[in-house]
């Protein structure tokens, strides 16, 4: 393990401690807030962070699988987890949607490792995306679709991902440019903002036709493989 994989793990705890940190204090205060999607979308923000990991497996041992075992403990009764803060919010919506956000984060990292630039955008669209679409759908979702889906949150989902995956694009460009992370150079067979568009439409349609349950493992991962077809 390198110092700079440490930085990188350290950046990554503070990105997970300030999510729930400020979701348990929007519940303290009565925020009409989901404060759920609060970790949900808070701890997405570690895609700013992990292209720093130089060892894949840092990740992996000290980030991704300890993640899902915690969660995992959180979903158990019986265990210390399950009565604490972070079981009462893992049991909160899709029981197991948490434990599949962590598991998804793993399989980017074991499959995804040459193609990180679009392994960020399936995160993107997960975190984001799927976030900011319940965010939506549920202040303004008045056309219904199907299974509690709205058009409006739909579009939040399309949305937010074309535009963060765009921010994301922009981002590692700008490191690559800086000599920081040669790999984020865009090498895409369509112009970015298309691929990012292409994206959205993916992660709307998928998280449309999906599952509540099993949406954090279909709209990034097909998200992800349709970016790694578009050559990312």
């Amino acid at each position: 393990m390198q110092t700079q994989d440490i930085i990188a793990l350290v950046l990554v705890y503070v990105i997970i401690i300030a999510s729930l940190g400020a979701s348990m204090y929007l519940e303290k205060k009565g925020s009409k807030i989901d404060t759920r999607k609060v970790v949900h979308i808070g701890v997405g923000n570690f895609v700013f962070v992990w292209w720093m990991f130089i060892e894949s497996w840092v990740m992996l041992v000290f980030f991704t699988i300890p993640f899902a075992i915690i969660l995992l403990l959180a979903m158990i009764k019986g265990t210390p987890l399950y009565d604490s803060k972070l079981g009462e919010m893992s049991r909160k919506g899709h029981t197991t949607g948490l434990l599949f956000y962590a598991i998804t984060v793993s399989v980017m990292v074991i499959f995804f490792h040459d193609h990180w630039t679009a392994a960020t955008i399936g995160i993107v669209a997960m975190t984001y995306g799927d976030g900011f679409g319940s965010v939506f759908g549920r202040r303004f979702g008045k056309h219904k679709l199907r299974k509690g889906k709205s058009f409006e949150g739909s579009f939040g989902v399309f949305a937010m991902t074309a535009i963060i995956s765009m921010v994301i694009v922009l981002f590692y460009g700008f490191l690559a440019s800086a000599g920081y992370y040669p790999a984020g150079v865009y090498s895409g067979i369509v112009p970015a903002p298309v691929a990012c568009m292409v994206a959205g439409g993916v992660a709307a349609l998928v998280e449309a036709v999906c599952s509540g349950s099993y949406d954090n493992l279909a709209v990034p991962i097909s998200t992800a493989i349709v970016m790694v077809l578009l050559g990312l």
